[in-house]
């Protein structure tokens, strides 16, 4: 071998060797991985079954759309429990309450709370509070979806702070006094989809023109777009439901009317209050001054069909379902006395 191969394959195995001690300097340098423990082993893995519980937890409610619904049957209604209507005893609100945040959408005062159970619930304030609960045990009882919801006499919410409108409700040790919860679960999708009266999945359904009866029957004067959602939930089977639903009743039993002569939760005017203006034909005018945009006049056949429902109701259903909105005794007896009526009206009005 000549002098200069050897040179080269010196050079050779000392550019090699240097390659390798470099390696080794920077292995040794960099630490290996460890989990939250302190342990070595895969952190990328680690991070990833995190996401993915994180994404479990998240997907409790149904992500993907599901197939339109509006209205079911109740079964036999004269069974009904109009006092704990969608909900049940084990499920209503259970104390201590800690405060979460205030929610300031919408026109009345209420804040976000997590109860003793760990379950999300809006309180809301103000008069609207017996008109929603009563109104939405009679709209369950008539195979419509409402949001499970309770009236709460009196309370106290733990942690308090930064209040704005709901300042006037609660006091700053937390109390307050006649409040409706309306449960908030994390296995129901908010589609964040308000519907029109006039453009939706149940256009010329008689399940619609049930709905459109029940807001003139209540005096809904506040049924506008923007309170029409839709909740994505899955059925017994495990399929997925898209709810169309009337999520506010807060404007109701009052006078129907504009912004200067509406009223809510108000006897005297809802005992004034017109519902039927006659019927003409094959159809029922109803009376209604308000923000639902369509479905004033009713077909025979629709009205005739949503009496069959609403008349199984028995009239201590109808004062349970005040009762459960926290009225007087004057105020139940009152309110269902008028709503006993409206229903004798209708059935005069489809012979």
């Amino acid at each position: 071998m000549s002098r200069s191969q050897v040179s080269r394959r010196t050079s050779y195995f000392l550019f090699t060797f240097a390659l390798v001690v470099c390696f080794a300097v920077m292995s040794a340098s960099t630490p290996a991985p460890t989990n939250a423990s302190g342990v070595v082993g895969p952190q990328k893995k680690d991070k990833e079954s995190k996401k993915e519980k994180k994404s479990k937890k998240s997907s409790a409610a149904p992500a993907e759309p599901g197939a339109p619904a509006l209205w079911e049957d109740r079964g036999d209604i004269s069974k009904l429990n109009l006092i704990m209507g969608i909900g049940n005893e084990a499920g209503m609100p259970k104390a201590p309450f800690q405060f979460d945040k205030e929610d300031t959408t919408g026109t009345n005062p209420k804040i976000k709370v997590i109860d003793a159970n760990g379950v999300k619930w809006n309180i809301k304030f103000d008069e609207e509070v017996h008109a929603e609960v009563a109104a939405s045990r009679l709209v369950w009882a008539c195979g419509y979806m409402v949001e499970e919801s309770y009236f709460i006499p009196s309370g106290k919410v733990n942690g308090v702070t930064g209040l704005g409108r709901a300042a006037k409700f609660v006091g700053r040790d937390g109390s307050f006094t006649s409040g409706m919860a309306e449960k908030r679960p994390d296995d129901i999708a908010r589609r964040r989809i308000n519907w029109d009266w006039s453009k939706n999945p149940f256009v010329g359904t008689k399940e619609l023109s049930g709905l459109a009866i029940l807001n003139c029957l209540l005096s809904n004067w506040d049924a506008k777009t923007t309170n029409n959602n839709v909740l994505g939930m899955y059925d017994d089977k495990g399929g997925v439901k898209d709810w169309y639903l009337v999520a506010d009743w807060g404007g109701t039993f009052g006078k129907t009317g504009g912004f200067m002569s509406h009223t809510k939760w108000d006897l005297a005017d809802y005992s004034k209050q017109q519902f039927i203006e006659g019927s003409k034909g094959s159809t029922v005018n109803f009376h209604y001054s308000g923000k639902m945009s369509a479905l004033r006049s009713i077909s025979h056949d629709h009205a005739r069909w949503f009496l069959g429902i609403l008349g199984q109701l028995s009239d201590n259903q109808i004062r349970d379902a005040f009762r459960a909105g926290g009225a007087t005794q004057a105020e139940t007896e009152g309110f269902a006395a008028q709503i006993r009526k409206r229903i004798n009206e209708l059935k005069v009005a489809v012979r």
